[in-house]
């Protein structure tokens, strides 16, 4: 398909100058997007309900920092995957340091690119628990997401450390109706789904079912072999259904499954430009913003394959007063992957991980109901995560007498929990409220090391180890709350965070005691005040918010007594913010939405003596931390007009832009900040709607990311001897994301 890029921009720029569509509140199920505009008043946003807090509750009333992106933004804004949802949110940031494999997201600059995250990713409150499934496709079952900032483990639990991400899918409604849509797009983008819905018994049950496909041919060549590299096919289905035998009872069931297939990732290794080592021979650090790489690519063809299925049933029973909610699901997630982990057109090394993930949980939680002088909520959770995988590192071809190694890991995680919320309203405008959770947790892993035969150890040698270790966190947290006014909401809290440690099990260099096999939990205290504001008759609605962080006992990257290099309890980080959020609707035909924030999150306390080895300075006190952004800002605009004949034409732009961040601890390299502008347009008529789009108009070529990591070809060189030194670490820098465009036609009935 060939659109001249040029033309389509100024279509949609000239489309935004005509009357997009105000949203649907985020509670309502209507199946059009303007269904609220044909009334002539702009809806209240102060009227926005959300469930962050486990039940129902107006947005400006909870006091935390809230985003909310709804179904209408998932459709007009082209979000295709969860991660598409970060660039709406300000302060929040996803990094694909492996691609789709390896998504990082941080929120306040609390980074973490080791173990399990800091913000948790949950699916009408069901924990994800792999990084590797956080870019899930977003089909017509999502009705909202909520973004709660800052720490949420009282109510959530697991890795939310700097916040929690939950999608709220759609409930089927009372009657028969369903879609189907097609697209296509730059790059052999193809898309096709359906969705059904209606009664299956008159006012007793109701079902909801979809499907959806998505491909793309991928935009980066492979070189050595001339075809696609980035290339990418998912199917996703969806099954919703939910019952009422009674007056006080009802009850969920939710099925989904995907079913992912990628070939490989558009990243390759760039040579150090800086800091050199007589030691080494070389240059060990790179200085400045890594580059833009667009081309030379060329690898062994490799895969990335996951299929996810998760299901989970709840039920709710309304007692006078209270209402019990229990909550039971199950996920497994299989990957196996494999790549070329050299990234050249050379034979020198692969890696991978095969493997499957099982999940069961199970909630239990009573809340009051109704307006009250105490409203409370107390729970109980019970957690149970296999993780049985085999990772692979190993050298290939001529370089294979330099070993490597293979790793079966049978990790196990079981949790029991108790938590609860309480809020005594002390006046009519003074609240004052506690949260808690207490958790007994075991972690237990068995893994066996191979090291497979090379040059210095011909035999090679298999390593068991078998650790077990208990954590019994508490994160107790206080909140006030003071309504001044009708239009002006003020808080303030001080919350406690914890997320449990884990183990160094893989040891690639150096020996390692057998004390520091694991690491403790980390901590931190969380202030904040903020204010949300109701103006203009409802019609904007502003969320603000300041905070400080600090961040103890954080695990970070060091070198233990015997040579390894280990993950361990010796970091200090403070973090400070402001964060500003937006809505307005000032006619019934627009709809402006936006946000800022702005980060300075620094070690405090770190030193790293590997640094030293390379020339740097190992104290990185006062150095940013890594994927945290200063700066951040989103801004969307969307009108709607009602034309002649039946159309109706529609218009929505989204503007984003990120500041440069730090790539590496020493923070000389940095990723380039990025400024992206989406562009959607379209018309519908009756029950047809068409839309035209492109993502990132004016092609921002930054890199998407990069991590720094030892390059097995620069080590395969050393060690025959085709180049003098040796580069310990080098950056490994993913291709920008590319420009899109395309056109989607959906039909309702």
């Amino acid at each position: 398909m060939r659109i001249r890029i040029c033309a389509l921009t100024a279509a949609v720029c000239a489309a935004l100058s005509v009357p997009a569509y105000a949203r649907t509140p985020s509670g309502e199920d209507a199946e059009t997007p303007s269904s609220e505009a044909a009334d002539g008043d702009a809806q209240n946003l102060d009227t926005i309900v959300v469930t962050s807090t486990k039940r129902e509750e107006l947005m400006r009333d909870v006091p935390v920092s809230i985003s909310v992106v709804d179904r209408e933004d998932i459709e007009t804004a082209g979000l295709n995957d969860a991660s598409d949802i970060a660039p709406m949110v300000p302060g929040f940031v996803m990094v694909p340091l492996f691609g789709s494999s390896g998504y990082n997201p941080v929120i306040r600059g609390l980074n973490t690119a080791i173990g399990e995250p800091n913000v948790g990713f949950f699916i009408d409150g069901v924990y994800i628990p792999s990084r590797a499934g956080l870019d899930f496709a977003l089909g017509d079952n999502i009705q909202r997401v909520e973004v709660a900032r800052g720490p949420q483990y009282a109510l959530y639990g697991r890795n939310t450390f700097g916040g929690a991400v939950n999608f709220v899918t759609r409930l089927p409604g009372d009657q028969r109706e369903g879609s189907v849509r097609a697209g296509l797009s730059s790059d052999g983008g193809r898309e096709a789904g359906a969705t059904l819905s209606g009664p299956l018994a008159s006012d007793a049950l109701f079902f909801r079912v979809g499907a959806l496909a998505r491909d793309s041919d991928g935009h980066y060549e492979n070189e050595l072999t001339g075809g696609e590299l980035d290339w990418s096919r998912s199917r996703n289905a969806f099954l919703t259904l939910s019952a009422y035998p009674g007056e006080r009872w009802d009850a969920q069931l939710n099925l989904m499954y995907e079913r992912m297939r990628q070939g490989d990732v558009a990243q390759r290794f760039v040579p150090n430009n800086g800091g050199f080592v007589a030691r080494f021979n070389d240059e060990q650090q790179f200085f400045g913003n890594v580059p833009t790489l667009t081309r030379g690519f060329e690898v062994t063809p490799g895969h990335f394959d996951r299929d996810n299925l998760m299901g989970a049933l709840s039920l709710h029973y309304d007692f006078e007063g209270a209402k019990l909610t229990a909550i039971a699901a199950y996920d497994r997630f299989e990957t196996d992957q494999l790549y070329d982990s050299d990234y050249t057109a050379r034979e020198i090394s692969q890696a991978g991980t095969r493997g499957t993930q099982t999940q069961w949980s199970q909630e239990f939680n009573l809340a009051s109901q109704g307006e009250r002088k105490l409203d409370w909520l107390i729970g109980a959770y019970y957690y149970d995560l296999r993780d049985d995988r085999t990772d692979q590192s190993r050298f290939v071809g001529a370089a294979a007498p330099l070993g490597g190694t293979l790793s079966d890991n049978a990790e196990r995680t079981r949790s029991r929990a108790i938590f609860g919320q309480a809020t005594w309203r002390a006046t009519e405008r003074l609240g004052i409220g506690l949260a808690m959770r207490y958790t007994e947790e075991t972690k237990s892993a068995d893994v066996a090391q191979t090291n497979l035969p090379s040059a210095t150890n011909p035999a090679g040698s298999v390593q068991r180890v078998r650790l077990s270790e208990r954590f019994e966190p508490f994160t107790p947290g206080i909140y006030v709350t003071y309504q001044a006014n009708d239009m002006a909401n003020y808080y303030a809290s001080v919350v406690r965070a914890v997320k449990v440690g884990g183990f160094n099990t893989l040891i690639t260099n150096g020996a390692i005691a057998d004390d520091e096999r694991s690491f403790d939990a980390e901590t931190s205290m969380n202030y904040e005040i903020g204010g949300k504001f109701s103006l203009f008759d409802g019609k904007l609605f502003l969320d603000t918010s300041l905070y400080a962080i600090e961040w103890d006992d954080q695990i970070v990257r060091s070198i233990g007594r015997l040579g390894a290099t280990l993950n361990v309890n010796a970091g200090k980080t403070s973090s400070r913010g402001v964060e500003v959020s937006f809505e307005a609707r000032p006619t019934p035909e627009w709809t402006l939405r936006g946000g800022a924030s702005y980060n300075r999150a620094t070690y405090d306390d770190y030193v790293f003596p590997l640094v030293g080895a390379i020339g740097g300075d190992p104290d990185l006190s006062g150095k940013p931390l890594q994927y945290a952004p200063q700066r951040t800002a989103n801004f969307s605009a969307m009108r709607e007009h009602e034309a002649a004949n039946g159309w109706t034409w529609f218009a929505r732009g989204d503007a984003l832009y990120r500041s440069s961040m730090v790539a590496v601890q020493t923070a000389t390299a940095r990723i380039p900040g990025a400024a992206r502008l989406n562009l959607h347009a379209g018309a519908r008529k009756n029950d047809v709607e068409v839309m035209v789009w492109i993502d990132n108009a004016f092609d921002d070529d930054g890199a998407a990311s990069a991590v720094f990591l030892s390059s097995p070809a620069t080590i395969y060189e050393f060690a025959t001897r085709q180049r003098a030194g040796r580069q310990l670490f080098q950056p490994l820098v993913n291709a920008p994301d590319a420009r899109r465009f395309g056109v989607n036609v959906r039909y309702r009935f």
